[in-house]
Formats: C-alpha cells, sequence, structure tokens
C-alpha cells in the first residue's frame, strides 16, 4: 500500500523517495539517505523486468488476482517500490523510533 501510494502520489522517483521516507519515518531524509533508497529502487527494477524475479509475488497479496496498477505505472515498478517499502520499514530507527 504505501508503495502504491507513492506511486499514485508523485511522478518524480526523488519525491516519491521522499514520500515514503516521510510516511515511514516521520522525517526528511538526508540526501545520502534518499540517494541509497533510489539506487536501491534503480537496483531491484532490472531483475523485476528480465524476469530474475516475479514482480507479482513481491508487490500483491495474490499474484493470481489481477491489480489494478495506477495509471503509467509498470508491476516491474511498483515491484521495486514495495522492495524499497520494506526496507524501509525494516529499519531499526523504524522498529524502535527513538
Amino acid at each position: 500500500a504505501l508503495a502504491r501510494s507513492a506511486l499514485e502520489a508523485e511522478s518524480r522517483d526523488e519525491r516519491r523517495a521522499r514520500y515514503v521516507f516521510r510516511r515511514v519515518l516521520a522525517r526528511e531524509p538526508t540526501p545520502a539517505e534518499a540517494g541509497e533508497l533510489l539506487k536501491l529502487v534503480q537496483s531491484e527494477q532490472p531483475r523485476f523486468a528480465n524476469g530474475e524475479l516475479n514482480p507479482w509475488n513481491l508487490a500483491t497479496n495474490d499474484p493470481d488476482k489481477p491489480v489494478a496498477l495506477p495509471k503509467g505505472v509498470t508491476m516491474e515498478e511498483l515491484a521495486a517500490w514495495t522492495a524499497a517499502s520494506r526496507a524501509l520499514l525494516n529499519l531499526d530507527e523504524t522498529i524502535t523510533n527513538q
């Protein structure tokens, strides 16, 4: 849901990174943090596009049920942003929130 809402709300990857970061950690990312998140998205997207990973398995609850994508968004994009969102959700900062 987080990845999908970022793809619906923002049209540029830099803004999407900022969007998911603010939603998860309630603060702005540093330039280095935003850069790392974008690198993750950019490294994962080709893995989904070339068939190394199945985007439907990562980005949907039930890969057998088709899901409507936001306009102009590919399943590979959604899966890459899902991976990035999950990475943020698993940070110590997210879990402990000290």
